[in-house]
């Protein structure tokens, strides 16, 4: 079962000893930072979000966390509503108003219900598993345009309430909750960077190329051997016993496989839509959903995977 050290609940100076730049900034391909314009952009607002996204992590209570997390979401539903076809402000707002009625209901459901919170990221978690064949139809199969799509903001739903419920889940389901998304974020940054540069070293079978054309295996086991390093690492710290230690290991590395996932169904929707990115709303590094594309498959099976290996107290 999972113990914790005494020092568990770090210091601040602890806390940033852990964060290069967490999910604020991730690395992406060359032609991205060919602007020395962009980088500048990049860096400076990742500086000035870094800081907030960890204080807001440690410090804020669990409404101020919910409010975070609605004002966050609910950007990135307005993204998603563009990625499925919608042009009119008008039904964008709706679609929003409607996500964040259910984002405000999932939250009251956290705090009176638990139980049924668990079963809605679980089911979350695991349609996941059905999406994974369908990103693979493209493997021979060139993406074309799309308009209007109602399945896409059908499932633009799962997508966006699965982080959101999982986020609320990780943080405040037994007193190391912080520390939970502070090692998720970790997960997928590192997964990021490690695939990143194994992929510029070595990359040469491709991932998805119809869809991602940089992605590669080869960039998927950098990644794999990086955050292998950090679940070992991550697995002492949480002093986790021998049978806990093996199977926190095993769903932080299929947390990776999924994060992959995540990322690849964002850039398919948004070739789809023949964007290049989902917003603006962040300078140099695009919207909200380029930010946590890996995050909406990588929350909700995080979570579930530490339910079902007996993680959460």
């Amino acid at each position: 079962m999972f113990c914790g050290r005494t020092s568990i609940v770090m210091s601040w100076k602890r806390h940033w000893t852990l964060l290069p730049v967490v999910s604020v900034v991730s690395v992406e391909p060359v032609n991205r930072w060919s602007s020395s314009n962009m980088l500048k952009q990049r860096v400076i607002t990742a500086l000035i979000l870094a800081p907030l996204l960890i204080w807001g992590i440690f410090s804020l209570p669990e409404s101020g966390f919910i409010i975070l997390l609605l004002a966050v979401f609910s950007v990135a539903a307005w993204e998603w509503s563009r990625l499925s076809g919608l042009t009119q402000p008008g039904s964008r707002l709706f679609y929003v108003v409607i996500l964040f009625v259910l984002m405000g209901l999932a939250g009251f459901v956290f705090s009176s219900h638990p139980v049924l919170i668990d079963i809605l990221y679980l089911v979350i978690g695991g349609l996941w598993l059905l999406i994974l064949p369908g990103l693979f139809y493209y493997q021979h199969h060139e993406v074309t345009r799309s308009g209007f799509s109602l399945f896409k903001l059908i499932a633009g739903a799962g997508i966006i309430l699965g982080p959101f419920v999982a986020l609320l889940v990780l943080r405040h389901r037994d007193p190391f909750g912080p520390q939970w998304v502070m090692y998720l974020l970790l997960l997928i940054w590192i997964a990021d960077s490690g695939a990143y540069f194994s992929g510029r070293a070595f990359g040469k079978h491709k991932l998805l190329y119809n869809v991602s054309p940089g992605k590669s295996w080869e960039g998927v086991a950098g990644g794999l051997l990086g955050c292998l390093v950090l679940a070992l690492v991550a697995g002492w710290w949480f002093e986790l016993g021998v049978m806990h230690y093996a199977w926190f290991v095993v769903v932080s590395l299929v947390v990776v496989l999924f994060s992959v996932a995540g990322d690849l169904v964002e850039s398919l929707f948004k070739r789809q839509a023949e964007v290049k990115d989902s917003g603006h709303i962040l300078p140099g590094h695009g919207g909200i959903l380029d930010r946590i594309d890996s995050l909406t498959a990588a929350a909700p099976v995080f979570a579930s995977g530490l339910y079902l290996v007996g993680l959460f107290i």
